[in-house]
């Protein structure tokens, strides 16, 4: 009788130490920015395009020229927004200047994955769109 008492009290003890350290990492997770970014990866650029070119012209994510993926949490994805006025082409090329992905369109509201992207590496990405503005979020 008093063994079935401390294994119900050893039992609620547990369930509530890990109900507050989930509770904790969770709020750490949200608040803490370094934690946040290592674990969910997530670079924007709004582009702007005043005019249709047939020129390729670089994407700026978060004022950054290139996009190193370095975590195993990147999920190696473009998200054209769904805000976005129209499709883009984009092309993504690697520190030497060699296409690594040839040129794709991706819709608003749609994503394309990016195989074959190495981690660890730096990558440049263009942009060839008609007159619009473009939310990018690279994840």
């Amino acid at each position: 009788m008093v063994n079935g008492k401390f294994k119900i009290i050893g039992l609620i003890g547990t369930m509530l130490i890990v109900s507050i350290v989930s509770v904790c990492s969770y709020q750490i997770y949200l608040n803490v920015g370094y934690v946040h970014k290592y674990f969910s990866p997530k670079l924007t650029s709004v582009i702007d395009a005043e005019g249709t070119t047939d020129e390729w012209n670089p994407i700026l994510f978060d004022g950054k020229d290139s996009i190193e993926y370095d975590t195993v949490f990147w999920n190696k994805a473009i998200i054209n927004d769904a805000n976005s006025d129209r499709n883009v082409l984009l092309r993504v090329k690697d520190a030497k200047g060699e296409i690594v992905i040839e040129e794709f369109q991706v819709s608003p509201g749609t994503s394309k994955h990016l195989d074959g992207l190495i981690r660890d590496t730096k990558y440049f990405f263009e942009i060839k769109a008609e007159e619009g503005q473009f939310i990018l979020n690279a994840t």
